[in-house]
């Protein structure tokens, strides 16, 4: 074997262990950018539609409570793959969330104060704003998962975004009248899931949630789809319903056993 042969296999062997990548947080520093972006997609997309500037104050007011919900609530127990409380950092989103709370207070925005009438247009555009989101939303969580990057006020941001998102989708289709008000029911057991979901070793949510969370957000927001006849909608409603509804009594369940297993008590869990 020459000595070039070997110089080869030596460098080989010598590289470093792959690692995942980095994911930049948000942090407080990004407070200014996400208000600016909130405030030119609100008010751009009032402006589109002939909204009036109710939606965007509407919008903007959404953000300044959701960052002071970030800021005074704590964040959730982690628990680790016995069920135990962990003294682990939760994991945190990556600046998708930027992205996702500006959709998520324009949408509540307009939920809160909806136009008159709901042309197909504007219909559509909802449903496609809000697949973005639902989508980002689920990419953000998965690349939380596998990177394991920390930060305690992105975090709170990332679960109070999903808390308030889905009231949100809940919201607009009983605001526009495309269903009854029973439909609200998603978006209060969508708010506690957000809120109150435990999470793995590194602050993750499972595979199965952060999926059938998409599934729940795709079944809302089809109901403003303009082709879905009545019947449809009312499927669509309880379906989230149901899927909000197993989410958050698995999350009740998993909090019980995990204080009953540290002897501590059931407020705690």
């Amino acid at each position: 074997m020459t000595n070039e042969n070997r110089e080869d296999e030596h460098s080989v062997e010598a590289r470093p262990p792959l690692h995942p990548p980095k994911v930049h947080t948000m942090g407080l520093g990004h407070i200014p950018l996400t208000f600016l972006v909130t405030a030119s997609v609100s008010f751009i997309y009032a402006v589109a539609f002939h909204l009036g500037t109710a939606p965007p104050v509407a919008s903007m007011a959404m953000l300044v409570m959701l960052y002071a919900l970030s800021a005074i609530v704590p964040s959730p127990h982690s628990l680790n793959p016995t069920g135990d409380a962990g003294p682990v950092k939760l994991t945190t989103g990556t600046r998708f969330t930027i992205v996702r709370v500006s959709i998520a207070c324009m949408l509540g925005g307009v939920a809160l104060m909806p136009p008159n009438s709901a042309p197909e247009a504007l219909l559509w555009s909802l449903a496609a704003f809000g697949l973005a989101a639902a989508l980002l939303e689920a990419t953000d969580n998965w690349l939380a998962r596998i990177t394991g990057s920390v930060s305690g006020f992105s975090e709170r941001l990332s679960t109070m975004t999903g808390s308030f998102f889905a009231l949100a989708l809940a919201l607009l289709p009983m605001k526009l009248e495309l269903v009854g008000p029973w439909v609200l029911a998603a978006g209060i057991f969508g708010f506690a899931d957000a809120a109150i979901a435990p999470r793995g070793p590194k602050g993750e949510i499972p595979h199965w949630q952060i999926w059938s969370r998409l599934a729940l957000r795709v079944a809302l927001l089809a109901i403003l789809v303009p082709w879905a006849p009545p019947w449809a909608r009312e499927i669509l409603a309880g379906l989230a319903i149901l899927i909000a509804l197993t989410h958050v009594s698995m999350a009740l369940i998993t909090r019980i056993q995990a204080a009953k297993s540290q002897n501590r008590p059931m407020t705690d869990a």
